[in-house]
């Protein structure tokens, strides 16, 4: 599980593809993601800028960690392509 410290900027990535295996754009992709205090925030392409297009199926969004602790996050694609994935890592205290 990848581990940041607090107060650091990173991007989490996505990577859709269709039935066939190729570089495809659902007609959502909905980004949510729990902190470690249980606040859930949610983001929808293409809505919402935080999630960013690069190409066909591929796309990101960057955090901000500055919770200390587990979060856990979840794409989830829907319509012409129907996936759903997700991780986790951990923020650590800062150091000083």
């Amino acid at each position: 599980m990848p581990e940041y410290e607090a107060i650091t900027r990173f991007r989490i990535a996505a990577t859709i593809k269709d039935l066939d295996g190729d570089l495809a754009d659902p007609d959502a992709l909905e980004f949510s993601i729990q902190e470690p205090n249980g606040t859930v925030t949610s983001y929808t392409w293409p809505s919402d800028p935080e999630v960013e297009r690069v190409d066909a199926g591929d796309f990101y969004i960057e955090w901000d960690a500055t919770q200390a602790g587990y979060h856990k996050y979840r794409w989830q694609a829907t319509g012409a392509v129907l996936v759903a994935f997700g991780g986790a890592f951990n923020v650590k205290a800062a150091s000083f």
